[in-house]
């Protein structure tokens, strides 16, 4: 009788102890790393119900462990990784002795900025979810779930050399696609081709439509790089070459853009001093008559006197003020040189109106008009005498943030020029609605004047629509003695362009210039 209970208390206790060393077992695995560990315990006793509770801890801290893992190997706005992740598989691919060939393909996308400045960052976003959908469905030829994204079932990065392609968003608006195993110039090509075509049609933006395209950089291992981090800046600096071509091109990785890329560093590293030592200068360009060739005014054009460089265009450099930010402040010193160069003129007697360009950036800015205002008033300038020229894209890209600036500068007392029309974003409902003086009609039209008889017909109806609403007109870019003479004959107000006078600084101006330029020039300002 007494031996019964005690080996039933025995067999209890016996299994009680076992139970409380495999949780502790459980414990122990899970403190060491081990969360898949499971909790072999199950028993509807008190150490049951820890044991449950227990499986409910490591479930949460499961969930916890995917989510932190999301959140940093995973790209917010798109869903897809994100450079940790490009960079650890790349690593994985290149390490050893017997690294995987393999080809990265650096994308950047072409009008992107201008599209995020003008309709704002959360249409940029959906640009950016848009965009990477199309390369990966139509360009990679995949669906968003095939391509490797290198992680485990809790989102940890893997161990391993990536197995499919990878597609990542890098930055802003770049994007990396890794192609494992891939090394044939024209395999790639294909797939970039694809990638290109996919962008070139149009996106739907809530209401809005966008364009942009891509520049793509691609570079090869073990033919150019060794290493993660070298394949990557090799890829990075045959993109850059890419848009040097003009943008919308896929271009290899050589030891010439190597050299290229090093000598643009080290102008972008000018250009951080550059503003602040004041080395740069405004040159004028003339506006005319179209039919007596009297100086209407002028338009102002920064120019970089370099050091050793000498002097150097808008095109050299602006692009760079733009990616380091330096683009309000080039802007208004701009500006500041331009009320100045009034004064001086307005000493001398003579009065003509200066446009000055303002950058998108510069037109977000919204201090804008306050400075300007300031400005003008500081220096006891005639507002009329300064004209803002801003692009048709900034304009019309966020009409109802763009239409209320523009009233209050007009209510200042300055002319707005919109400049650049005919590249096509024009969206005539609002260019009616729009405040402005001066219509300038864009160098991609009159080139065609003599070519395509349909752009003079829209030419001679833009000019015949913007008299109609008050405005005057300006065409730019005049290089042939034909453009002129159509001109005239449709009754477009004002030329200016190399046929008839270079930028120049301001001690080269003279009251009554006619310079008329026996050749074309063709490298425009």
């Amino acid at each position: 009788m007494i031996a019964g209970p005690a080996a039933v208390t025995y067999c209890l206790a016996g299994k009680l102890i076992g139970d409380i060393r495999a949780l502790k077992v459980s414990a122990d695995a899970i403190v060491a790393g081990d969360v898949d560990r499971p909790v072999e315990v199950d028993c509807k006793c008190e150490v049951g119900g820890l044991a449950e509770s227990f499986r409910k801890m490591v479930g949460r801290l499961n969930s916890n462990i995917l989510r932190m893992n999301v959140l940093a190997y995973r790209d917010s706005v798109t869903g897809f990784t994100n450079r940790t992740v490009v960079q650890h598989v790349l690593t994985k691919a290149l390490e050893g002795n017997a690294p995987m060939p393999l080809a990265v393909m650096f994308i950047d996308l072409d009008g992107f900025k201008a599209i995020n400045d003008t309709l704002g960052h959360d249409a940029g976003d959906e640009l950016l979810r848009q965009v990477s959908l199309r390369i990966v469905e139509e360009g990679l030829q995949r669906d968003r779930n095939a391509v490797d994204d290198c992680t485990t079932a809790y989102g940890e990065l893997c161990d391993r050399p990536p197995e499919e392609i990878v597609f990542s968003r890098f930055a802003g608006d770049e994007f990396i696609v890794v192609l494992p195993g891939v090394t044939d110039e024209a395999q790639i090509l294909k797939v970039c081709d694809r990638i290109q075509a996919a962008l070139a049609r149009p996106f739907n933006i809530g209401t809005d439509i966008a364009h942009v395209g891509a520049s793509i950089g691609i570079a090869r291992a073990p033919l150019d790089a060794q290493t993660a981090s070298n394949i990557l800046i090799d890829a990075d600096m045959a993109m850059y070459a890419a848009k040097e071509r003009g943008r919308g091109q896929a271009v290899f990785f050589d030891a010439e853009i190597r050299e290229r890329l090093v000598e643009r560093q080290r102008l972008e590293l000018e250009l951080r001093t550059a503003i602040e030592a004041d080395q740069f200068v405004v040159h004028y360009q003339p506006k005319y008559d179209t039919k007596t060739l009297a100086v209407t005014g002028y338009e102002a054009l920064v120019r970089w006197q370099h050091p050793r460089r000498g002097l150097m265009s808008p095109g050299q450099f602006l692009e760079i003020v733009e990616k380091n930010g330096q683009m309000c402040e080039l802007g208004g010193l701009v500006m500041k040189k331009v009320v100045a160069q009034l004064k001086s003129w307005e000493k001398a007697g003579r009065k003509l109106p200066v446009a000055v360009n303002i950058s998108p950036s510069q037109f977000r800015n919204p201090l804008l008009v306050e400075r300007i205002k300031l400005l003008l008033e500081t220096n006891r300038i005639d507002p009329s005498l300064f004209e803002i020229e801003i692009t048709e894209q900034a304009a019309m890209g966020n009409y109802a943030e763009a239409a209320p600036k523009l009233e209050r500068l007009r209510e200042i007392g300055v002319r707005l020029a919109i400049d650049d029309f005919g590249m096509g974003y024009s969206n005539l409902t609002q260019l009616v609605n729009l405040p402005f003086d001066v219509l300038k009609i864009d160098k991609s039209l009159v080139d065609d004047i003599g070519v395509f008889p349909r752009s003079e017909v829209v030419i001679e109806s833009l000019i015949h629509l913007a008299h109609r609403m008050g405005h005057t007109t300006v065409a730019e870019g005049i290089e042939r003695q034909d453009q002129l003479d159509f001109l005239k004959s449709v009754g477009c107000d004002s030329v200016q362009g190399y046929l008839l006078s270079h930028p120049m600084a301001p001690e080269a101006l003279s009251a009554e210039a006619r310079f008329v330029q026996a050749e074309p020039v063709r490298n425009v300002a």
